[in-house]
């Protein structure tokens, strides 16, 4: 039977997102300096993130179906732009003490971490053969994105 170490560990890595996303959203009604720590750390851990997906696991996949896996990468590159660039607005709009979207932001984070959740890291799972898996999760670990001891 197949592990689901990419999976498990990435799905944890959200669940740390999830938490530092509400504490920044907590954080929106303090005092602008307050507002900023929060919203640094989160996007700090949501950088590492971005990058261990697509330096320690994409460029490792070579999916079954080429047609669909191929284009799956692209797209999941596409929103991780796409999520950085709100970013950069919030960031500006912060500074500057203006409102921002800060619902849009967290439902566009939702809609790409469900699907990473329930269609992406099943199927790295899946495709990826044990030797590649232990690869990736030694750049994982590489990377600091969990607790060594967390991980298989």
């Amino acid at each position: 039977m197949k592990s689901t170490i990419i999976s498990e560990t990435m799905v944890r890595d959200h669940g740390k997102l999830v938490k530092l996303l509400i504490d920044f959203e907590k954080s929106i009604v303090q005092d602008k300096k307050t507002m900023m720590k929060v919203f640094n750390e989160f996007v700090w851990e949501l950088e590492k993130h971005f990058f261990t997906e697509e330096k320690a696991i994409f460029i490792s996949y070579e999916p079954k179906d080429e047609t669909e896996g191929y284009a799956m990468v692209p797209r999941l590159i596409s929103e991780h732009d796409e999520i950085f660039d709100r970013i950069k607005t919030m960031k500006k709009s912060i500074k500057k003490n203006k409102d921002f979207d800060f619902t849009g932001f967290r439902e566009l984070l939702k809609k790409h971490k469900d699907f990473e959740d329930e269609t992406v890291y099943p199927l790295f799972d899946q495709e990826l053969d044990e030797s590649e898996k232990k690869i990736i999760v030694k750049r994982i670990n590489e990377i600091h994105l969990t607790d060594r001891r967390q991980v298989g």
